[in-house]
């Protein structure tokens, strides 16, 4: 039987119908967005694809029952996150709590599934989060109705091009990192850490980059990709290495075009990281030219017979939520058909009230029980007439001991109303602040989180505007003499509205000085 994969990229469609590992379709379509001279038409993107799709299945004779769907960062959340050690009947509400605190989107609107890596060292559980909005779910499974197609997975396409180094005969143990790219194509590269092929970070991002006020040609477009991709290795790096610096990466296995290799293996030799380019056409076929979106198809058509170790199936996360809810409803279903007798429901009454009238008589015998107890206590007065001078001069030191813990409390508290009005003095343009959070418990520093998010319009200025929002609020006379150490809590960034833009958090804490 014929394997189907379709990869919905940013910026085409690509279709994939293989029989064994041997390509017998492979269909780009460019995918339909509502250009500026369209607007008029008011058709929506997902009516255009349906119907690209169909045409292609009536021209190239797709009779596939069964596809796996491959599908962009831009339409995921994916997120990597630790939890303490729960039993398996806690765990999701568990993750569900922590999930909350790095996802940008309500839970409920999300539809997701999750893996548990156990981690050794600490004695915690990794969890890898991967969500997607119920609404483009529910898109891409309209596409599957109207092909009549069964979808054997929603597949992020970072896990694809794990399955396809397994085709080439990479093995997956250890820490290591795979990078896809095409120069030759707008399809987004993927930098993906694996740690024995769980997915430990991924970062997806755009090569195609605008003409910066001067004519483009091919050689300077490529040098302009070329220059992006090394910036974005750097900072994939840089937020790797500060999420898991006990995880280092030991090799970097890259699927590219040949334009690309010379390029990206002199800028790793400056980092001592090995490098194995992966051989393309072992795995796509000696006649079959190399694209990313090609690669990524292809290897979801793979879906059943190259099996990878994750098992995210946003697909499978409908149906379990489904299963779910379905007890409450069946849970009745063994009542049909069978007739009550009004005499039973009128002995059921009677056993259930004669069993609340013992309960009630007992509570209430306790109750009287309790009270005769309690009145032969003792009572004890905190000062009697017949203490002595020394009693009650310990006394008063008692209680003077107790007020001046309480007026310390009063004269050391901090107004939060000169710090807040400082921080806006702070921000540099471009930043701006979501939320905030202070507060303290004991034996814990005070601690003030700011949340927030840039944007330049340049991955670099987002970065150093966030930088130069720290450096501001150390050298703020009012805001550094509460907070001894500034310091950010991490910085990533994610895509609003078509925009790509920066986000973050700092940490404020303040270290009171041992008296």
């Amino acid at each position: 039987m014929n394997s189907l994969g379709i990869y919905f990229g940013i910026k085409d469609i690509n279709l994939v119908e293989t029989s064994g590992n041997k390509i017998l379709n492979n269909i780009r379509l460019p995918h339909p967005k509502l250009e500026i001279s369209e607007l008029e038409e008011k058709v929506p993107v997902d009516v255009k694809i349906m119907a690209l799709l169909k045409d292609a299945f009536r021209t190239y004779r797709i009779n596939a029952g069964e596809a796996t769907f491959c599908i962009s960062g831009q339409d995921l959340v994916i997120r990597t996150f630790e939890i303490p050690l729960l039993p398996l009947n806690e765990l999701r509400n568990g993750v569900n709590f922590e999930a909350k605190k790095y996802i940008p989107f309500k839970l409920e609107d999300l539809d997701y599934d999750f893996q548990v890596l156990f981690n050794k060292k600490n004695k915690t559980n990794l969890v890898l989060f991967v969500g997607i909005k119920k609404e483009i779910l529910s898109e891409y499974i309209s596409f599957a109705k109207q092909l009549n197609l069964k979808i054997n997975a929603l597949e992020y396409s970072a896990f694809s091009i794990l399955r396809f180094m397994k085709l080439a005969g990479l093995k997956d143990t250890g820490v290591f990192a795979s990078l896809c790219f095409d120069f030759n194509s707008e399809d987004e590269a993927n930098f993906t850490v694996f740690e024995n092929g769980f997915s430990l970070f991924s970062r997806d991002f755009d090569l195609a980059g605008e003409p910066a006020g001067f004519e483009q040609t091919a050689e300077s477009d490529l040098l302009q990709k070329q220059d992006k991709l090394k910036n974005e290795i750097r900072i994939s790096f840089d937020y790797y290495n500060r999420k898991f610096p006990d995880k280092e990466v030991k090799n970097v296995f890259i699927i590219s075009n040949k334009e690309g290799q010379q390029n990206v293996k002199a800028f790793f030799t400056d980092t001592s990281i090995p490098v194995k380019f992966v051989d393309t056409q072992k795995v796509l076929g000696k006649t079959t030219s190399y694209s990313s979106i090609l690669a990524k198809s292809f290897a979801a058509s793979l879906f059943r017979s190259a099996p990878v170790k994750i098992k995210i199936n946003l697909i499978g996360s409908r149906g379990k939520a489904a299963r779910a809810a379905a007890p409450s409803s069946g849970s009745l279903a063994f009542l049909e058909g069978i007739k009550i007798d009004p005499k039973f429901i009128l002995l059921g009454l009677m056993i259930c009230g004669g069993a609340f009238f013992y309960g009630s008589m007992r509570t209430k015998a306790a109750q009287q029980k309790l009270e005769e107890i309690k009145s032969q206590r003792l009572k004890i007065s905190s000062a009697a007439n017949t203490d002595s001078f020394q009693d009650l001069s310990a006394l008063s030191a008692k209680y003077k001991k107790k007020i001046g813990a309480l007026d310390n409390v009063v004269k050391n508290q901090i107004y939060i109303t000169p710090l807040l009005s400082s921080i806006p003095r702070d921000l540099p343009r471009g930043v701006w602040l979501e939320s905030f959070s202070l507060g303290q418990s004991k034996g814990v520093p005070l601690e003030l989180t700011l949340n927030g998010q840039s944007y330049l319009n340049d991955s670099d200025k987002e970065f150093e505007a966030v930088n130069i929002f720290i450096t501001n609020l150390k050298r703020d006379p009012v805001f550094s003499k509460y907070f001894k150490e500034i310091v950010i809590g991490f910085i990533d960034r994610k895509v609003l509205q078509g925009k790509s833009l920066a986000v973050f958090k700092i940490v404020c804490r303040n270290f009171s000085e041992k008296k």
